[in-house]
């Protein structure tokens, strides 16, 4: 369990806010299943459960707006400040059929991946200009209920050839998350060349 859940009383643990930033309610719902999880492990002698840890690698963040702003993990000033390379894919909505036909195309779905010389997934995904995914981020209509996927593939490692190749629901706004990992690894159809 993590270190700031513990109080100075042993069967009590704190969660959510008052343990401190990132003050999210879903964060706190994860945080309180883990604590649930300790305390029935201590009271059966269970040691897998009594050693639960909260340790998520990401966190995503909504804005609630008009449209809705979401993003996980990190942005491209983090890994800057990080000394990470990164490539970005940016897929813009104004290229989804999905939010054209909704008319809310004024979004977009960025994805950044590491893009270090010795980036690579470790899955024989390596050498392809890009390693797993480090963040992303959205601006569109339902962003929020999205930015999910792009949480999982954090937490899993994935690199832009595995959410490219995702096979994702077409027309949906969701199959943007896709198209931008096709960006930023160089196969995607779908966004016309940029203007030079």
């Amino acid at each position: 369990m993590d270190i700031q859940m513990r109080t100075n009383v042993p069967h009590i643990f704190a969660i959510g806010d008052i343990v401190g930033q990132p003050m999210l309610a879903h964060k706190a719902v994860h945080e309180a299943h883990v604590a649930a999880e300790v305390i029935a492990g201590e009271l059966q002698g269970n040691k897998e459960l009594a050693s639960a840890a909260f340790n998520a690698r990401v966190i995503p963040s909504v804005a609630y707006t008009d449209p809705e702003v979401a993003w996980v993990g990190l942005t491209e000033d983090q890994a800057k400040a990080q000394g990470i390379k990164v490539k970005k894919g940016l897929f813009p909505w104004a290229a989804s059929g999905r939010a054209i036909a909704n008319g809310r195309d004024e979004g977009f779905t960025k994805l950044l991946f590491d893009d270090s010389p010795e980036a690579g997934s470790g899955d024989g995904h390596a050498g392809r200009g890009h390693g797993k995914i480090l963040g992303g981020g959205m601006v569109g209509t339902h962003a929020g209920d999205m930015i999910g996927e792009i949480a999982l593939a954090i937490e899993m490692g994935a690199d832009a050839v595995d959410i490219g190749k995702t096979i994702h629901p077409h027309p949906t706004l969701g199959e943007s998350i896709g198209m931008a990992a096709e960006v930023a690894h160089g196969s995607c159809t779908d966004v016309p060349p940029a203007r030079k």
